[in-house]
């Protein structure tokens, strides 16, 4: 039988796990199982396809469910026992591409503010050091998508299940997707047309604010004057919506300087 475990303020964080009993998430789509016993950890985990979308809430409970039961499971065995587990919410390995709801276009001179919404994934570590990472969980596993000029110019991406916002109001805000400001100011002569854009996931880190949303910082896209290059901005810090910012995770990937210079094709397309 479970025994009873007071429900944590977030769904990541440190736990500890008595041995030969599971803890069960349920985060959006994903119901994740873990289990100690001696010398092992269990972890199994299965998504479910018709959640509903705008679920904002989750769940943490012990449970009798063993990780096995679920569609994907794993086994880790260890010769020395560590009870306590870390969960870290990461951004994604790639790059998100996102677009508008209705492509807009943006004239000479002209800025404004796009909010994106992205997919995390769970990182399960043991409390070791330096930290065991035993496996990431996407928590919603997003479709790929090429981003380029060509098939054989460009990047392999995960494409946004949710429209980016000109309104943050508008923007569902999820416990398990974070919020990136994304800011775009046009410096050519012509006119620019936006329909989707490649936010650089593994570049930005992740923070929470004091209501639990996850937020990464601002990022600036401006578009040069000759309008064939684009200047990348990364802020090294949570954006100004933030309430009480605490830095969750760091890049997985580290930019020049926090400025990058890329091809116009490699930002818009």
């Amino acid at each position: 039988m479970a025994i009873k475990i007071d429900r944590p303020p977030h769904w990541w964080g440190s736990f500890t796990l008595p041995i030969e009993q599971s803890l069960q998430w349920r985060i959006g789509p994903l119901t994740l199982v873990v289990r100690c016993l001696e010398g092992e950890w269990h972890i199994g985990h299965q998504r479910t396809v018709d959640f509903d979308k705008d679920d904002t809430t989750w769940e943490f409970q012990p449970t009798d469910q063993r990780p096995e039961a679920l569609d994907k499971h794993s086994r880790y065995i260890f010769s020395k026992m560590v009870k306590r587990l870390t969960l870290t919410p990461r951004l994604a390995d790639r790059p998100i591409i996102s677009r508008p709801r209705v492509p807009f276009n943006l004239t000479a001179g002209e800025g404004v503010t796009l909010y994106v919404s992205s997919p995390l994934w769970l990182e399960l570590a043991l409390e070791t050091s330096p930290a065991t990472v035993l496996e990431e969980v996407a928590i919603q596993r997003p479709s790929d998508t090429w981003f380029g000029p060509s098939t054989l110019e460009g990047e392999l991406c995960y494409a946004s299940s949710t429209h980016c916002r000109i309104n943050l109001s508008e923007l569902p805000q999820r416990t398990h997707r974070a919020i990136t400001p994304v800011l775009i100011r046009n410096q050519a002569d012509t006119t620019l047309t936006v329909e989707r854009l490649n936010l650089p996931a593994p570049l930005l880190s992740l923070y929470t604010c004091a209501n639990g949303q996850l937020w990464t910082p601002r990022v600036t896209l401006i578009r040069g004057k000759h309008g064939d290059m684009a200047e990348l901005k990364i802020d090294h810090k949570a954006p100004k919506q933030a309430e009480s910012p605490e830095l969750l995770s760091t890049p997985r990937n580290t930019a020049n300087a926090g400025v990058l210079i890329r091809a116009f094709n490699a930002v818009f397309n």
